[in-house]
């Protein structure tokens, strides 16, 4: 993987008005903020996605039509990089400083509101186990989930008398890819959520 080209974001005034949401990205180790629930949920959906490799918020800052416009996002995938800018502003360019530019749109998250409302009960879970659930953990569960088993039987079966870790376990499996949990797309998270091993 090559180096990120953005790591820390640009520095902007927060736009007045705004709202501040601050949290902790797993995938990047640090905190992050964001001035929108819309900027939030573009950032949960790159948390959840395994071929995400690394992102940064802020990253750019363009000018369209003579005003200054704040990039949301860069992405770094397998597939290559680029910016995700959360617009309806079709002046936006389809490329900035070489990278392609994808905007989306509010259908975009509409689309995937249920996963993302998902994702934001799971990361702080991964945040708050990251220094207690080790590889060997990760290893029995992995394991142990051979077959599309609901989050209850998991934590039956691998008895626990906390099952905080168990939970952090097998949500950092989903975030990896290494498990698949197909009913988070349409609804809520609970110990019926069943998951599954990756083909």
């Amino acid at each position: 993987m090559s180096a990120p080209r953005y790591t820390q974001p640009t520095k902007t005034t927060r736009p007045r008005g705004s709202r501040l949401i601050e949290t902790y990205s797993p995938k990047l180790g640090r905190r992050v903020s964001f001035y929108s629930r819309a900027a939030f949920e573009l950032w949960l959906g790159l948390e959840a996605d395994p071929a995400i490799r690394t992102f940064c918020e802020r990253p750019e800052i363009l000018t369209v039509d003579g005003r200054e416009r704040v990039i949301d996002m860069w992405v770094q995938s397998a597939s290559g990089d680029h910016f995700v800018a959360y617009t309806g502003d079709t002046r936006l360019p389809a490329e900035w400083n070489g990278l392609p530019v994808r905007r989306i749109v509010d259908a975009d998250l509409a689309a995937t509101r249920m996963w993302a409302s998902n994702w934001e009960r799971m990361l702080p879970v991964i945040t708050l186990t990251r220094d207690c659930v080790s590889r060997q953990h990760l290893a029995d569960v992995r394991r142990h989930i051979r077959e599309s088993m609901s989050l209850m039987r998991v934590e039956r079966e691998l008895g626990s008398e906390d099952p905080m870790w168990l939970r952090g376990a097998v949500f950092r499996l989903l975030a990896t890819g290494i498990l698949l949990a197909p009913m988070l797309r349409t609804e809520r998270l609970s110990l019926m959520t069943a998951f599954e091993p990756a083909p």
